[in-house]
C-alpha cells in the first residue's frame, strides 16, 4: 500500500480491530497489516498509531466506567481505594480527549487544510470515528493551530501513562488491550524513534523555508528575516519518557501466556530487551527502563524454560503455570538494580517431581529453618533463557556472558522508600546532610541529594557483591493536594502480593526502609504471617530502620488548624503519636527480634527538617521523628549528628555512618544467616 492508500485504510482498519463482532481472524489481519504501515511509514503514520492509541484508550475507559458504577452501587467499606479509582478515570477521560484533539491537529498539520473527502483528505474515514468526530468537526480548516513534534509526542506520553494506571492491576483490561493490538504499539515506541525523526523532519522543513525567505526591509530601512519557521525554535520530543512508560507497560502484560508467546516469537524485540537491560542500546541508559526490559524477559523466559522442561520430561501440562509451578513474576512496583549484572541472567538447572512441580538445584544454598521446624522454599529461578535446550537463541538473544551456579546470589536486599520518595530519588547522595531549600510540602523529598547519583546501585553492588538488589515504588502522596494515596495496610497488602509473586522471601532477604517504609515492611510482615506467608517472615533476617516514626511522627501531629491547609493525606492520620496500630506492629517485630529470627539498625536524625518555605527565605522547620520514635527499643542505634529527615539515608561519604554502619550490618548478617 502506499501511504494515502495506507491512510485511507487506516479507519477500515481500527472499524475491525475494535469492532464487537469482529472475529479473532480479521481482528489480528487488521492488526497485522497496521504494523506493516507504521513499519512501513514511520513518522508519516503517527496519526495512525496515535489514533490506534487514543482508542485503545476510549475503548477501555468505556469498560472501566460500566465496572465502576457496577461497584458504587454496592456496599464497600474501601472507600479510599474507589475514590482513587474514581479519580484515575476523569484523569484519563481528559487525556483520553487530549489524545484524540492531537490526532486531529497533526494529521491536519500535515496533510493541509482540504478536508472534505477520502479523495483530498486520506484520513478522513479514520478521524470520523469516535473519538476524534467531534475535533475533526471543530477544526478550523483555514486557520490551523500551530502543532508539532513535542506536542504530539507529549500528548502519546500521557495516553501511554493513562493506559498503564488503568490497567496496571486490572487482569481483564490487560487481556483486552492484548487482544487489541497494544503489543504493536509498544513494539514501535521502544524500538523506534519516529517522534525524533518527525522533529528532525520539522526542523529541515523549517530551515529550507528561512533559506527561501525574502528579506523584509522595515521603516527604518533595516533589514531582518521572519522568523516564524525558525529551526531553533523546534522542541525536542519526550521520546525518553514515552518508552519508559511503554517498557513498564510491557513488564505489566508479560506476565500473560498471550503475550509471552508473542515476544518470544520476536527475535528482533528480544535482543533489544536484552541489549537494553544491559546499558547497550542508545536510548535505554534510563535505570527503569533497564528494570523494566530485565523484569520483562526474566517473567517471559522463565515461563518458557517450564514449557520447553515439561514437554521434554514429559510432564502432564495443567494449563496453569504460575500457579502451580514457581515461577518469579516481576511486577512493575519492583525494580532490580543494575540489571545488566551477570547473575540476573545465569541459568538454573531445574527439575520436575512427579507431580510437576518445580524444583530448583543450586549449590551452596543453606535453607533456614522456621521456628516450626519446617523448611524454607528453595531459591527461585531466575534464568531469562532456557539452559542447553536452545543454544542459538541464548546466543542471538541473551549474549555469550555466563555465570557458575555457585555464583548465585544467596540473600536479596530491599529498599523501600517512605514519604514522597521514589524507588531511585530517596537513596542518592547527600549534596550536605542538612536540607537549606525546600518547596511547598509536596516538595519534600524531590529536590535533595545530588542528581542521578544512587548509592545502592553505585556503592553497595561494588561492596557487597553477589547479592540480588532490589527497590520498591508505591504512591505515597503527603497530602490530598496532589491526589489521594491508599492508606498503609493496603499499600502493604498489595507489595506483599508482588514480593511473593517475584520470589522474595524464599532466600534470606533485607529490608532498608526510609521513614514510613519502615511501618510499610512491619505491615508487610505482620500481614505475612496473618496470611500463612510464613516464607516472607521466617527469611526476613533484617531490617534498617532509617527514620522511621515507630511510635508516630511529629507531622502527623500538628495542630488541626494546620490540616486546614495541608489536607493530609489518610496515610499521615495513621502516623500520630501513641496510634494503637503502630504500637502493635512495633511488638510484632520486637518478639521476631527477640527470637533471634531478625536484626535490626536504626538511624536517628538530629536536625529539624523545611516543611513549608515561605517569601523572604522564611521556612517553617520540625523535627520530624524524634529519637524516642525512631528507636523501636531493640537492636542497635545510631545517632547521625547534623542530619534531618531527607538526608538520613543520603550519604555523603563511604565513611559516612549512614552508609558504613548499613555496609557493616549487612556483612554481619550475610556471615550469620547464609
Amino acid at each position: 500500500l502506499s501511504l494515502e492508500e495506507s491512510q485511507k485504510w487506516s479507519g477500515i482498519l481500527l472499524h475491525w480491530v475494535f469492532g464487537k463482532f469482529s472475529s479473532d481472524t480479521i481482528r489480528s489481519s487488521a492488526t497485522n497489516i497496521l504494523s506493516c504501515i507504521l513499519e512501513d511509514y514511520g513518522p508519516s503514520s503517527i496519526p495512525i498509531s496515535q489514533g490506534w492509541l487514543a482508542t485503545l484508550l476510549s475503548d477501555i475507559l468505556g469498560s472501566s466506567k460500566t465496572t465502576l458504577t457496577k461497584e458504587s452501587t454496592q456496599p464497600k467499606s474501601d472507600k479510599v481505594k474507589t475514590k482513587i479509582d474514581q479519580t484515575n478515570i476523569l484523569s484519563t477521560v481528559q487525556i483520553a480527549n487530549q489524545l484524540a484533539g492531537a490526532v486531529v491537529n497533526l494529521a491536519g498539520n500535515q496533510l493541509g487544510t482540504a478536508t472534505d473527502s477520502a479523495d483530498t483528505f486520506p484520513l478522513a474515514d479514520l478521524l470520523a470515528l469516535e473519538p476524534f468526530a467531534g475535533p475533526f468537526k471543530n477544526l478550523k480548516k483555514d486557520n490551523l493551530p500551530k502543532f508539532d513534534a513535542a506536542d504530539s509526542a507529549l500528548a502519546t506520553l500521557k495516553g501511554i501513562k493513562a493506559l498503564t494506571e488503568v490497567c496496571a492491576e486490572d487482569s481483564l483490561c490487560q487481556n483486552k488491550i492484548a487482544d487489541f493490538g497494544v503489543l504493536c504499539l509498544l513494539r514501535r515506541f521502544l524500538l523506534r524513534d519516529d517522534y525524533e525523526h518527525l522533529a528532525a523532519n520539522e526542523a529541515y522543513d523549517a530551515s529550507r523555508a528561512l533559506e527561501s525567505q525574502e528579506w523584509v526591509t522595515d521603516v527604518s530601512g533595516k533589514t531582518s528575516v521572519v522568523d516564524s519557521n525558525d529551526p531553533s525554535s523546534v522542541r525536542v520530543p519526550p521520546t525518553a519518557h514515552i518508552r519508559r512508560h511503554a517498557a513498564r507497560l510491557l513488564t505489566i502484560l508479560s506476565v500473560l501466556p498471550k503475550v509471552q508467546k508473542v515476544i518470544v516469537a520476536d527475535e528482533t524485540w528480544c535482543k533489544w530487551l536484552e541489549e537494553c537491560a544491559s546499558g547497550r542500546t542508545p536510548g535505554c541508559h534510563d535505570v527503569k527502563i533497564q528494570s523494566y526490559a530485565r523484569a520483562t524477559l526474566l517473567n517471559i523466559f522463565c515461563n518458557d524454560q517450564i514449557d520447553r522442561n515439561s514437554v521434554n520430561d514429559n510432564v502432564p501440562d495443567t494449563g496453569v503455570v504460575n500457579q502451580t509451578r514457581a515461577c518469579p513474576r516481576y511486577a512493575d512496583m519492583i525494580f532490580l538494580i543494575n540489571p545488566e549484572l551477570p547473575h540476573w541472567k545465569c541459568p538454573e538447572k531445574i527439575d520436575f517431581d512427579s507431580v510437576g512441580r518445580m524444583r530448583t538445584k543450586k549449590p551452596n544454598s543453606v535453607n533456614r529453618s522456621s521456628p516450626d521446624g519446617d523448611d524454607s522454599v528453595e531459591s527461585e529461578v531466575r534464568s531469562s533463557t532456557s539452559a542447553g535446550n536452545d543454544e542459538s537463541l541464548s546466543d542471538s538473544m541473551h549474549g555469550s556472558e555466563s555465570c557458575s551456579l555457585s555464583k548465585v546470589p544467596s540473600l536479596d536486599v530491599v529498599f523501600v522508600h517512605g514519604l514522597r520518595g521514589g524507588p531511585f530519588k530517596t537513596w542518592r547522595l547527600a549534596e550536605d546532610k542538612e536540607s537549606t531549600k525546600s518547596g511547598l510540602v509536596e516538595k519534600i523529598d524531590e529536590e535533595a541529594g545530588k542528581q542521578g547519583t544512587f548509592w545502592p546501585g553505585e556503592w553497595l553492588s561494588a561492596d557487597f557483591p553477589h547479592t540480588r538488589l532490589f527497590t520498591l515504588k508505591y504512591k505515597s502522596n503527603l497530602t490530598q493536594w496532589s491526589g489521594a494515596s491508599l492508606p498503609l495496610q493496603e499499600v502493604s497488602s498489595m507489595l506483599l502480593e508482588k514480593l511473593v509473586a517475584a520470589g522474595i522471601g524464599n532466600q534470606p532477604v533485607v529490608f532498608v526502609t526510609h521513614s514510613m517504609g519502615g511501618l510499610v515492611v512491619k505491615q508487610m510482615l505482620y500481614q505475612a504471617k496473618a496470611e500463612n506467608k510464613t516464607n516472607l517472615v521466617n527469611n526476613t533476617i533484617g531490617i534498617v530502620f532509617y527514620s522511621c516514626p515507630h511510635f508516630g511522627s511529629k507531622l502527623a501531629d500538628m495542630p488541626w488548624r494546620m490540616g486546614l491547609v495541608f489536607r493530609p493525606a489518610p496515610t499521615i492520620g495513621e502516623l500520630r503519636s501513641g496510634s494503637p496500630k503502630l504500637v502493635e506492629l512495633n511488638d510484632f517485630i520486637r518478639h521476631l527480634h527477640k527470637k533471634g529470627l531478625l536484626e535490626v539498625l536504626s538511624f536517628c536524625e538530629t536536625k529539624v527538617t523545611p516543611i513549608v518555605e515561605g517569601y523572604g527565605g522564611w521556612a517553617f522547620r520540625m523535627e520530624i521523628v524524634p529519637i524516642e520514635s525512631a528507636y523501636p527499643g531493640f537492636g542497635e542505634l545510631v545517632v547521625l549528628e547534623s542530619t534531618d529527615h531527607i538526608n538520613s539515608c543520603k550519604p555523603l561519604s563511604r565513611t559516612d555512618p549512614s552508609y558504613k554502619e548499613t555496609l557493616d550490618f549487612l556483612h554481619k548478617l550475610k556471615a550469620q544467616f547464609t
